[in-house]
């Protein structure tokens, strides 16, 4: 067995950026109950929902991590389904946004 020895604040930190994320998935959660796995999410609601910027969802899309849909206006939407992937393949269980936790 290996001790750990830990400042006092390092450790608030940590808990502090557990509990951070834990609540972003748990509205992360919220926001993809209201949508069905074939609706499509704007860019600004994808950026909203991942926590990233437009940059950043325009390289995952370039690079082919999260798949898109061009609508016939030519907007750009992406598939609840693929964000949801895109969570799973980076290590969010799906078990862990589908109920909430």
């Amino acid at each position: 067995m290996e001790v750990l020895l830990i400042e006092k604040e390092t450790l608030d930190c940590i808990l502090d950026e557990h509990e951070l994320l834990c609540n972003m998935v748990v509205n992360l959660a919220a926001h993809l109950r209201k949508k069905k796995p074939d609706e499509l999410m704007s860019a600004a609601e994808v950026c909203d929902f991942l926590n990233i910027g437009t940059t950043t969802l325009q390289t995952l899309r370039n690079s082919g991590k999260i798949g898109f849909v061009r609508e016939d206006n030519n907007r750009v939407g992406y598939p609840c389904s693929e964000v949801i992937g895109y969570l799973e393949r980076n290590g969010v269980s799906p078990n862990a946004f589908a109920n909430g936790r």
